[in-house]
């Protein structure tokens, strides 16, 4: 606008010269330049000039004035458009889509929403607030515990991990010894026929590895692979009543026992 290239000269036009002046008055024969009252300072002059310059390069025609929308290419408003620009310069949160376009109880997305963010009550969170926590991994009692070990390096959970994934023939998905994060390790599987049912295998065995973890913490009790076990194929054979169909078609063919 004007007022970004040269303030000094708007200021110096009076706003009741501003209001009712037309384009195409202002341009006829320079007559703009006779709407500015009072001196202007060298920077002033200096934005006059270069205002000049801009505005010499203009032509009036007879075409009536029609509103350009500069944010989508078809030069017209849309909603989306003006949504969208609302987060221009945001970092983009890559696993969003694949946490809450999965079928799964909210709850269950919630939770794997907090923990790819490290947002979970852990040791970690817990020391840094000096408050009780435990001082070592409860599921493999070798290193801190933060969410990320939890879900993904630790011993524990590889060996889940890996027991369950097998039975979908997916072992290659399973958390390696050099995995960074579970975000890292949370990828869908190219195959569109299984990659939805992929999604919530995920949300599914994470939770429950999470819900076997605060058993340990706040019930004492001692961790247990075939325990743990039990309860997924439990949990899975809910999922698949309550309406996971890709979850359950991604188990078509395993019989009876999903994991024994």
């Amino acid at each position: 606008s004007i007022a970004d290239i040269a303030p000094l000269v708007v200021e110096a036009v009076p706003s009741r010269t501003q209001k009712p002046r037309l384009v195409s008055e202002a341009l006829t024969d320079l007559s703009w330049t006779h709407d500015i009252q009072g001196g202007l300072s060298m920077i002033g002059l200096y934005e006059l000039f270069q205002l000049a310059d801009i505005i010499s390069e203009l032509t009036i025609t007879e075409n009536e004035d029609r509103h350009v929308w500069h944010l989508d290419a078809s030069r017209q408003y849309t909603t989306k458009s003006a949504y969208r620009a609302f987060f221009n310069g945001a970092i983009n949160f890559e696993p969003w889509r694949k946490i809450w376009k999965t079928w799964a109880p909210p709850k269950c997305k919630v939770f794997l929403w907090l923990a790819v963010r490290n947002r979970c009550w852990t040791a970690d969170r817990l020391a840094r607030r000096n408050m009780p926590h435990p001082a070592s991994c409860l599921l493999c009692d070798q290193v801190a515990e933060d969410v990320q070990h939890i879900l993904t390096t630790c011993v524990f959970a590889r060996e889940f991990w890996f027991t369950i994934l097998s039975r979908f023939g997916l072992q290659q998905h399973a958390p390696s010894l050099h995995a960074r994060s579970f975000s890292d390790c949370a990828k869908r599987v190219q195959k569109e026929k299984k990659r939805k049912g992929f999604n919530s295998l995920v949300v599914l065995s994470a939770w429950m590895l999470w819900k076997h973890r605060n058993g340990c913490v706040f019930d004492g009790a001692t961790p247990s692979m075939p325990d743990l076990l039990r309860t997924f194929e439990d949990e899975h054979h809910l999922w698949c009543m309550a309406g996971a169909r890709s979850l359950t078609s991604l188990s078509a063919g395993l019989g009876h026992g999903l994991v024994g």
